[in-house]
């Protein structure tokens, strides 16, 4: 069922008021705070992708929204924070304000205390993390939450306020954040070379459009976020940019790079690699060709989008295939494509004591993780056939798991050798990594998370990792070498949750996650970071959601959702299973293509899934 997605406008500074006041911990109950980003464009023209206006100190004489307006001066050209801010402080103040210059952004949680007669303004707060000249967020090491006062007096005028107090540090709040940064990706290469990873920063609405392709260079040449680096490979050293990238003209955006960006070595193979990173990170702003030159050769240029392959996100469909477990079977959902099909890759005689499972597919393989039987007869069965002919797995039970058997995910999946596709599967709180061809499952060491490990979810690139463990949620990376399968140490992040159930990834830069908000089961979408949010179900009342699993937003194929996460959402409470629309629709007998027959009345489907 196609989710009816909320576009949800990023908050002026007036209307960030209402997240302040009304929020209990910082979300509106029925208002989105998101970072939307641009459409394709058919050339740089003149401007900003989009502007917001920035409130200045005598834009409102009321405490509250004065320091909403505060919290949003550091948010704009970077060099010249510092400066903003002080424009809302006195004079005295203001010449004695000298902030460390990274901004800290932050998230406000209930409303700021203003009581009468007194001059500061008290607010709790927790710490999101660090905003980087490069336009990186870097999460806390450890959840920080406290109390900020900021002091305001009465102007000269006798009616507009200044700051006569306030914290040592340049603060920014989440919905600045949203109001004045577009997410933008740019990527870098595994270094397998298989594949693009993505890497979400956030970009000024006010940068004018002709200068967006000189920062996204910037950015690729100074490296990727410190979370992904033992997975994607780095720019070779002494890689510039050689002069401005000149405006586009006839349809043609030039780049000259220094002739350090290409090794001697496979050069060819890595010109190539170059041009599609270039292509993906500059892709929304891409014309119809790129023009690229490389120290004193002859310039090389690109037409088409031949290079959309090389990110695995672009394999999802816009309407994808869906599934349950409807009395022990795998069942097609009706409403999804090839409803009437048989299961693929599953042999029909195998589809019986199905509890849960996960199809994936690469280009050229199908691949297939049942988990059947329970209690000390559960066991895990995987296999993998060729996409086409319709051909059915052969299964292999993996060995060496311990009994509380979740869900299956499938991380690494190839077309060359489908005996290396690896999988996740969390069994008895531990988390263990499986191969296609069955053989024995190997424990994959999980540190720096508290508690028990109850959600695991890979990314479409396969390296990006989210872990729900004691009720938080956390980011990593996934590595494959010769000594079997690692995972870094996880990033803990704050999304607007007391406490977090499941998760999954619902695009390159986004979460769909559930969890517990003031006592009220909730089901939110966040960034990456933990920074922005957007509610899908803000109040599912108390009955707790054990699962979630979302169907990815294709980057190239944002038609009805901008934020670029996903339209299908499905989730399980404790006895049922359930769609995300506008409310949560249960997914019931008649909601499958063709229920099997001779179940009994009170049957109800579980476990649903998409074919990633």
């Amino acid at each position: 069922m196609l989710r009816s997605h909320r576009l949800v406008p990023a908050l002026p500074a007036v209307v960030a008021l209402t997240a302040l006041t009304l929020a209990g911990c910082g979300i509106p109950d029925d208002t989105g705070v998101t970072a939307v980003g641009p459409g394709p464009s058919t050339g740089i023209t003149s401007g900003s992708e989009n502007t917001s206006a920035q409130e200045t100190r005598t834009s409102t004489s009321d405490r509250t929204e004065f320091v909403v307006n505060y919290l949003a001066a550091a948010a704009g050209d970077y060099d010249g924070a510092t400066d903003r801010v002080r424009e809302f402080m006195s004079p005295a103040v203001a010449e004695k304000f000298k902030p460390v210059a990274i901004p800290r952004v932050i998230r406000v949680i209930g409303t700021p205390l203003v009581s009468q007669g007194r001059s500061a303004v008290e607010f709790t707060y927790e710490l999101i993390g660090t905003l980087g000249k490069n336009g990186l967020l870097e999460p806390p090491k450890e959840p920080v939450r406290g109390k900020y006062e900021i002091t305001l007096g009465t102007a000269e005028d006798g009616i507009s306020l200044y700051v006569l107090d306030a914290p040592p540090v340049l603060l920014i709040s989440d919905t600045a954040l949203a109001s004045r940064y577009t997410q933008r990706t740019i990527y870098f290469w595994n270094t397998e070379h298989t594949g693009l990873v993505p890497d979400v920063r956030y970009m000024l609405h006010d940068v004018p459009i002709e200068q967006v392709p000189t920062t996204v260079l910037g950015w690729l040449i100074e490296g990727p976020a410190p979370w992904l680096r033992s997975v994607v490979e780095v720019l070779p050293e002494g890689t510039a940019l050689q002069g401005k990238i000149p405006a586009i003209a006839d349809q043609t955006l030039t780049i000259n790079l220094s002739a350090q960006a290409v090794p001697t070595e496979g050069a060819a193979e890595a010109l190539d690699r170059l041009r599609r990173q270039l292509q993906w990170s500059l892709r929304p702003l891409l014309p119809e060709n790129l023009a690229l030159k490389i120290g004193h050769q002859e310039t090389e240029n690109y037409y088409g989008t031949n290079f959309l392959t090389s990110n695995a996100a672009y394999r999802l469909e816009q309407f994808p295939e869906r599934f349950a477990i409807y009395g022990g079977k795998i069942v097609r959902l009706s409403e999804s494509r090839k409803a009437v099909a048989a299961i693929p890759a599953i042999p029909p005689q195998a589809n019986k004591d199905v509890r849960t499972a996960a199809l994936s597919t690469s280009a050229e393989h199908t691949y297939a993780a049942l988990v059947t039987g329970s209690g000390g007869g559960a066991a895990l069965r995987v296999g993998a056939t060729l996409t086409s002919g319709g051909q059915d797995a052969a299964l292999h039970t993996v060995s060496g798991l311990p009994g509380g058997l979740g869900y299956p995910v499938w991380a690494l999946t190839t077309d060359s050798a489908p005996e290396s596709a690896l999988g996740l599967i969390i069994a008895s709180d531990g988390l263990y990594s499986f191969r296609a061809e069955g053989g024995a499952a190997q424990p994959v060491q999980v540190s720096g998370v508290t508690g028990k490990i109850s959600a695991i979810t890979v990314a479409p690139d396969g390296h990006r990792v989210a872990i729900v463990a004691g009720g938080r949620l956390y980011r990593a990376v996934l590595t494959v070498s010769g000594d079997g399968v690692s995972l870094s140490e996880p990033e803990l992040l704050r999304p607007p949750l007391d406490t977090v159930t499941a998760a999954d990834f619902s695009g390159e830069g986004w979460l769909t996650v559930a969890g517990v908000r003031e006592g009220r089961v909730a089901i939110l979408d966040v960034t990456i970071d933990g920074a922005l949010q957007d509610p899908r179900l803000p109040d599912l009342g108390d009955d707790t959601v054990t699962y979630v699993t979302a169907y990815p937003e294709n980057p190239v194929n944002q038609s009805s959702n901008e934020q670029g996460n996903a339209d299908f959402v499905s989730f399980t409470t404790a006895d049922a299973a359930w769609d995300v629309l506008s409310g949560p629709v249960q997914i019931v007998a008649g909601s499958l293509a063709e229920p099997p027959s001779n179940r009994p009345v009170n049957t109800v489907p579980t476990a649903p899934f998409f074919l990633n």
